[in-house]
């Protein structure tokens, strides 16, 4: 391995561990805590996002018997939007308006209950909302018909395959973006701009074509055209991986794990997961907005079973991530260069009278 590539990434030779710190115990102490701190902030985060998921703020379309309509608005789980036929109804889910929609029969008929879901926006969510619908059903002592508007491909039955392909391509952006400051050092050139760029684009590429590879070939859970699905994924990687880019230029290594911890711990539990956003609590929901695998699972559930609907939103706050990565990596450079001119002015100005 070549010295200089060691010497970046490590400090030091990469074939031995080197002669160890100085304050030996000391830093054993301190390592272990901040380790063990980070895995405790995984297990909490995890485990209380994903542990018990309840309906929250579900997105619920309606349409029929005003009584039981009136009683799913008295359920604070729900956000019930009423509408005028099953057609209406049916669309909402399908244009992701709304999370699921429930057909209820005319008051005086036997007509049954018809509850439209969609597993491909989150299966513990399509899953409630067909609890929902059934326990209705049971209620007005009618017929039940349960239907999946997205269903899930046989070879991911529970939509995790595309959450992993969202959380390891913002992973594998934030740690290639980390290392290559490390190597290429300090972005302070337009030349060296241009070329972080140009390695973070193709670096994004390569990592995006190797995930949709492996969903697609050898895990056949892709149901659209692949390439949509590398857009995405070299987009969520472009956008994660620029952020952090731009904020260890702003910044430096320790800011940029410091946000690498903050996408792993808070950013993968708030985009919902296999489960859908809306059954995480309110804490969970609200960070959904804040970071970017949110947007990146919805968009690409979005193409994968709902035919590209609700695409605009969270393409815009992807460009947003990658925008503001450019934006802090370019603040960084003119905050450098202004300090070097400010600091061989001053050097001339130092050595001017004694001269």
């Amino acid at each position: 391995m070549h010295p200089d590539f060691e010497a970046a990434v490590a400090g030091g030779s990469l074939t031995s561990e080197g002669p160890g710190s100085t304050h030996r115990y000391r830093d054993v102490l301190l390592g272990g805590i901040a380790i063990l701190l980070l895995a405790m902030a995984m297990l909490t985060s995890y485990s209380s996002a994903f542990g018990n998921p309840k309906p929250h703020n579900v997105q619920l379309v309606v349409t029929g018997d005003a009584t039981a309509i009136a009683a799913l608005e008295q359920q604070d789980a729900l956000e019930v939007t009423v509408v005028g036929s099953a057609a209406e109804a049916r669309a909402a889910v399908l244009d992701r308006e709304a999370d699921g929609a429930i057909v209820l029969p005319a008051p005086g008929t036997d007509d049954g209950v018809t509850t439209y879901i969609a597993s491909g926006g989150g299966r513990a969510l399509s899953q409630a909302i067909a609890g929902i619908g059934g326990s209705l059903a049971a209620q007005l002592n009618v017929a039940n018909k349960t239907s999946d508007l997205a269903p899930l491909p046989a070879n991911d039955p529970v939509g995790s395959i595309e959450f992993y392909a969202i959380l390891f391509a913002g992973l594998g952006a934030a740690l290639g973006a980390t290392v290559f400051g490390r190597i290429l050092g300090t972005v302070d050139t337009a030349k060296k701009f241009v070329e972080r760029s140009v390695v973070l684009v193709l670096y994004a590429g390569v990592l995006a074509a190797l995930i949709t590879l492996w969903i697609d070939v050898a895990l056949d859970a892709v149901t659209v055209d692949p390439w949509s699905v590398f857009a995405i994924l070299w987009l969520t990687a472009l956008a994660i991986g620029g952020a952090v880019t731009g904020v260890a230029a702003l910044g430096g290594t320790i800011a940029a794990l410091a946000l690498t911890i903050a996408l792993v711990v808070l950013g993968n539990t708030s985009s919902g997961g296999p489960l859908g956003v809306h059954v995480l609590n309110g804490f969970f929901q609200t960070l959904y907005y804040v970071f970017p695998q949110g947007d990146a699972l919805d968009l690409l559930r979005s193409v994968q079973y709902f035919d590209g609907a609700a695409v605009s939103a969270p393409i815009i706050r992807l460009c947003i991530w990658a925008g503001a990565g450019i934006l802090l990596t370019l603040t960084a450079m003119l905050l450098r260069v202004r300090r070097d001119v400010a600091a061989r002015t001053a050097s001339a100005a130092h050595v001017a009278p004694r001269s």
